[in-house]
Parts: C-alpha cells; structure tokens; sequence
C-alpha cells in the first residue's frame, strides 16, 4: 500500500482505496511541462543532425513534478522496443559521483549486473560500449543536485566531467532535473553549464488562471467522486492550503476524495477538504484551515 495512503483517517474499504489510486493517478500535463517539453524535444533533434554537445537544466521546488516531466520526455522518445533512438533515464542518490553516475549509466544501458568491485575503468568501458550501441536521444537526469550538495565541490566537478567527456564523445544531450541547489553547478563546473546553458524554473503555481486549468483537470480526471468544488469554492482555499505545490494538492485532495468516497452522494465537500488537509499536514488548527474559513 502506498504510504501515503496510511495517514487517511477516514473508514477504509476497497472503494475508498480504489479512489485513492484514481487520485494518485493523474497526471496533469500543464503548460509549464509542455514549454520544456517543447525545449527538450527540439534540443534532441538539433543534436541529430549537428554535432552541438548541449543541455538543459530543469529546477523546481520539492513536490512540483520534476520526475514526472522527466518521464513524460522519456515516454515521448522511448519506444515499446529496445532499438537506437530512445531515452536513459538515471536517478541520482546523495554519494554520487563518477563512479556512482558511471554505475548508473550502465544499469541503464541494460546491463544486468555490475562487476563485484567495478573499478571506474571498467565502469567506462562498459558505458562506452553501451552507448555506441545505444545510440540514445538524451540522458534523462532526476534528483541531480545531489551532484552540488554539501561541500563536495571536487567530487561534483569530477562527475559532472565525466558527463561532459560522454556528451562530447557520443554527441547526446543531457536533461537533468533537481532542486534549486542545482544553481551552484553554474559556480562548481562552468564549463559543463556552457553545455547544460538552457535552463527552466517550475514555480509554485500561482492563483491564476492556470491554476484553476489544473483544478479542473484534476475534475475532468477523477470519476469516482464529484469534485466540482475544487474549481468554484473551494478554488482559492486549495491554493491557501497547498502554496500552488503539485504533490500538496495531489495529496490533499486524494485524501478528501476518500473521505467522499464513504458519503451516499460521494461529493468532495469543504469538510472532505478539511479533513483531507489534515490527514495531509497533521495538526491543523481551525484558525489556519482555510476550508473552515470558507465554510462560515
């Protein structure tokens, strides 16, 4: 059972959890994604046919969507078959460097298992083969501030090196995705930013029209429940309560979803909402639920 599914507070039945899953399941492609979307995809078409080692950097906010969208880009250039032209996409964790990315790149290129004790050039031999063979459209990156984190800048600028050395031998572009920790590469490693020189911003959504685009996206997705209310009273006070974050509203609004779930008429109210938020925060003052708020 998914994690997040164990703070609901509300009665638990195969319906509710079923809605749940419904909730967690959506994905909304809002026009943030698709203007990087759009970034990438032309930066992977120049780069088949001219020899431009390039990049693009994508920071966010924790809970904004960075992997999704990494994985909206993959599933656009991956194909249902293993033949050249598709995507690798490699999550990095908090000990990366060389060694760790070259590990990560081999897995990814499908090898089954790395050596026992890999030294760094075995792991460059077995990358190197991989991506002649593989010929991919781009490396796909998630979680790649860990490469700036702490006071490792050495190390950081050996990996990202590394990177640089592959992007220009095997003439692929690098996408990588992480928090704004991410900007101090610009300072660690210039000469991989010259590379990596496109980059995007995902904001917390403000209260405008493209948040409610995406309250009612979420609407239009979610069938098992009513939740019209998202985009008419309680519009505002969702986006009070999450700060415009994706995975605060997604989160929210699956909890308020199950608690409707367990009503005759199955319709997200402003009590579902608050409860929902606090199965999604914790202790939530009366003063501070903005669904209180909306309801006198």
């Amino acid at each position: 059972m998914n994690d997040d599914m164990n703070k609901y507070s509300g009665p638990r039945s195969p319906e509710t959890l079923k809605v749940g899953e419904q909730v967690l399941n959506v994905v909304v492609d809002h026009q943030v994604f698709r203007r990087i979307r759009d970034a990438c995809r032309d930066l992977i078409h120049t780069m088949r046919t001219l020899r431009t080692p390039s990049g693009i950097l994508i920071l966010a906010e924790p809970g904004m969507g960075k992997t999704l969208l990494l994985d909206l880009i993959n599933r656009e250039f991956s194909k249902t078959s293993q033949l050249e032209g598709n995507c690798l996409q490699v999550a990095l964790d908090d000990a990366v460097d060389q060694r760790g990315i070259a590990s990560a790149m081999a897995l990814a290129l499908g090898y089954p298992a790395l050596p026992s004790r890999p030294t760094l050039v075995a792991l460059n031999h077995m990358v190197g083969v991989g991506l002649e063979r593989r010929r991919a459209a781009a490396l796909l990156i998630d979680e790649m501030q860990h490469v700036c984190e702490g006071h490792k800048d050495i190390t950081a600028r050996a990996a990202t090196d590394w990177l640089k050395v592959r992007m220009d031998t095997f003439n692929f572009p690098v996408i990588g995705a992480g928090t704004r920790v991410l900007e101090r590469l610009a300072v660690i490693n210039p000469q991989f930013v010259s590379r990596a020189s496109a980059s995007y911003v995902i904001h917390p959504f403000a209260f405008d029209d493209q948040w409610r685009q995406l309250l009612a996206a979420f609407a239009q997705a979610v069938q098992a429940v009513d939740l019209s209310i998202v985009n008419t009273t309680a519009c505002r006070a969702l986006h009070v309560a999450t700060g415009g974050n994706m995975r605060m509203l997604k989160r929210l609004l699956m909890y308020a979803c199950m608690h409707a779930a367990t009503q005759p008429q199955k319709i997200v109210t402003l009590e579902s909402l608050s409860k929902g938020l606090r199965d999604a925060k914790g202790d939530v003052s009366e003063a501070s639920d903005p669904f209180q708020r909306g309801k006198s």
